[in-house]
């Protein structure tokens, strides 16, 4: 039982892998690139893709705050503000754009995403006259912040499915007296701009093999400093002994004793001399 259970584990993800690049091969790519005037390299650059199972739907400007807008497909261009929304673009058989600012004449680097594999503009007319967006539209807000002390405004882009689910959101600054570029167009997920040679990963040096700690000797005892002597400064003297106790012998107690003895009697015979007879 254990092994068919680990069988239609092995079994589904063979499919989810099998099934994942027929998935991503319909899509949809939103990317917001921003540029200092005069410069056709983006300053700054975000990108997002998501699924579209049934084919790209159309997709409708409903909101543009604080910047106005050109809308440009193969079929031409609607200028427009917030005062004259929804504009419908159907992106389909190719890639549409917004733009603002002063843009450069050349957009390729900004749009690498939707001209992948060499797909081209699409075919249809921007409709700046719609009243209401289609029912089965993707919708598109625009709104940029005022411009700061320097001049630079933050521009947000936010798109949802027609039930208001969010499909993409990003912020980028746009330089002072710069532009913006919207790019919206069907590719596919692998349809991937090159991207740089990774960073070489340095390769891991062997670590040095730990030296054995000398043991430690004995402590030698330290030796006697020597003072310099000159001849103007003598060498210190050698120590004084000091005076021992000496035990007298026998003999020389019997002869103090016998020396002691006779004369306390000459001192006694003396004193007796000297008393004169009583009568």
């Amino acid at each position: 039982m254990r092994r068919a259970t680990a069988w239609f584990v092995v079994v589904g993800v063979a499919i989810i892998a099998t099934a994942k690049p027929l998935r991503a091969a319909e899509g949809f790519w939103v990317s917001l690139a921003t540029g200092f005037s005069g410069s056709a390299e983006p300053q700054y650059y975000y990108e997002q893709w998501f699924e579209t199972p049934h084919g790209p739907p159309p997709l409708a400007v409903t909101r543009t705050s604080g910047v106005n807008a050109q809308a440009t497909t193969g079929g031409g261009t609607a200028f427009f503000n917030n005062g004259a929304v929804p504009v419908v673009i159907h992106p389909t058989d190719g890639y549409a754009y917004l733009t603002g600012g002063n843009r450069p004449s050349d957009l390729s680097q900004a749009l690498q995403r939707q001209m992948a594999n060499g797909r081209g503009l699409a075919s249809s007319t921007p409709d700046a006259s719609a009243s209401v967006p289609p029912p089965n539209a993707n919708l598109l807000t625009l709104d940029a912040t005022p411009p700061d002390d320097a001049g630079h405004r933050i521009l947000t882009v936010t798109l949802t499915n027609p039930q208001g689910q969010p499909l993409v959101e990003g912020s980028l600054p746009i330089p002072s007296a710069g532009w913006w570029v919207i790019g919206l167009g069907p590719n596919p997920y692998s349809s991937t701009i090159p991207e740089p040679d990774p960073l070489p990963i340095p390769e891991p040096q062997p670590e040095p093999e730990p030296q054995p700690e000398p043991s430690p000797g004995p402590t030698p005892n330290p030796e006697p400093e020597i003072q310099p002597t000159s001849p103007n400064t003598p060498p210190p003297p050698p120590p004084a002994e000091l005076p021992t106790e000496a035990t007298p012998e026998p003999g020389t107690l019997m002869l103090a004793g016998v020396g002691g003895a006779g004369a306390f009697g000459w001192r006694w015979f003396r004193r007796r001399r000297r008393v004169p007879p009583t009568h």
